[in-house]
């Protein structure tokens, strides 16, 4: 007789042999559709096998360039530890350094129809200690110091750590531990709980694979396409993010030319997002986002960006990697104005005519640079 752990395997396989059938029909998108399926199984195995237990939780990283699922900025440093929202855990770590981070309780994945977001805090809102450790204390009691406190539908403990400057901020090792069970030995792996992790890890895949290519596919009939909405938030984001986007449909030689004021907010940055996964597009080697530590600002204040997939010439390039069309999406972070961007369309040749005589121009050989100084510090964050 097959033992459960072996049948569930086979039925794995099986289900994710089946979203094959969830593939885009352009034969262009096919190979990233692909890859973005074993990634999606990269990151459910990983979360459900390896990071699943909220009695010995373990930080699970994720939204790396490698492993990327529901549209992450690439200026975030992504961890997520399961919990279980009766228990009390203590998180710390010495956060010299860190430019900012937002600790969040979330009653799961939005794919999974979760939304909910309970006990959100900055960095900047807790206590850190002389010595520069943060100390944290996550439970349904109140607690002395910095507290969450949980709900009963709260599943996840987010970190987001922002690395605005790539090359200058710190990004900390943060620990987790359950009161509870600290220095207890994880109960023996048995084939039931090998099953249930590969039934939901299987299912979170399936679930993935549908609901961000949908969600794409609305926006795209939703959205004024090269035009830009005012920032919000949606359901299922962090209550201290706005977010605003538009939907780009260019042809191969022409841009999108947006300009906005420079916002007065934490933080602020643009990121692709590519049609049928929600992905933000190899950021290791692409200039598929910028933000307000890397962007030109114009003495105007004006922030001017040129979306296209040929190289413009100009410091605010971001690059569609060949996508005729695609979601481009701006975050404010703790904003007090919130700026909405104009856009027009112009061919490449063209970009020129719409920004300031005195707007820098960037040489072929200064964008080799920068492309190289970008991958070292994205490999340099995941070492």
């Amino acid at each position: 007789m097959t033992d459960p752990a072996a049948a569930a395997w086979s039925d794995f396989c099986t289900r994710l042999a089946a979203l094959a059938e969830t593939l885009p029909e352009d034969p262009a998108a096919r190979a990233d559709g692909v890859r973005h399926l074993a990634r999606q199984a990269v990151m459910a195995l990983q979360g459900h096998l390896e990071h699943g237990d909220p009695a010995h939780p373990s930080f699970h990283r994720y939204e790396e360039p490698w492993v990327q699922w529901g549209g992450p900025n690439p200026d975030n440093v992504y961890l997520r530890a399961p919990i279980d929202p009766t228990a009390t855990y203590r998180l710390w770590g010495d956060v010299t350094g860190v430019r900012e981070a937002i600790f969040s309780l979330v009653e799961g994945d939005m794919h999974l129809g979760a939304f909910g977001v309970w006990s959100e805090q900055t960095l900047s809102e807790l206590t850190v200690g002389g010595d520069g450790v943060l100390e944290v204390w996550v439970s349904p009691d109140e607690h002395p110091g910095n507290w969450l406190a949980t709900d009963p539908a709260a599943t996840q403990l987010l970190v987001r750590q922002y690395q605005v400057d790539w090359e200058q901020d710190r990004i900390a090792t943060l620990h987790l531990e359950r009161v509870d069970t600290r220095g207890l030995r994880a109960a023996p792996l048995t084939d039931e709980a090998v099953a249930l992790a590969l039934d939901r890890a299987a299912g979170w895949v399936e679930a993935s694979a549908t609901f961000w290519s949908d969600y794409m596919e609305g926006a795209r009939g939703a959205m004024a396409h090269n035009a830009f909405g005012p920032p919000n938030t949606p359901p299922g984001g962090a209550p201290n993010i706005a977010y605003g986007g538009g939907w780009w449909a260019l042809g191969p030689d022409e841009a999108l030319v947006i300009s906005h004021h420079r916002p007065d907010a934490d933080y602020w940055g643009w990121t692709v997002h590519h049609r049928h996964r929600m992905d933000s597009g190899d950021f290791a080697d692409h200039l598929t986002s910028t933000n307000g530590a890397q962007a030109h600002v114009d003495p105007d204040e004006q922030v001017r960006l040129v979306l296209a997939a040929t190289d413009p010439g100009v410091p605010n390039w971001i690059d569609t990697q060949g996508r005729p069309e695609g979601l481009l999406v701006y975050r404010y972070v703790g904003t007090r104005s919130r700026p909405v961007p104009e856009a027009l369309v112009a061919p490449v040749a063209d970009v020129r005519r719409h920004l300031p005589a005195g707007h820098p121009v960037v040489t072929p050989a200064e964008r080799i640079e920068q492309l190289a100084a970008r991958r070292r510090a994205v490999l340099a964050r995941y070492q």
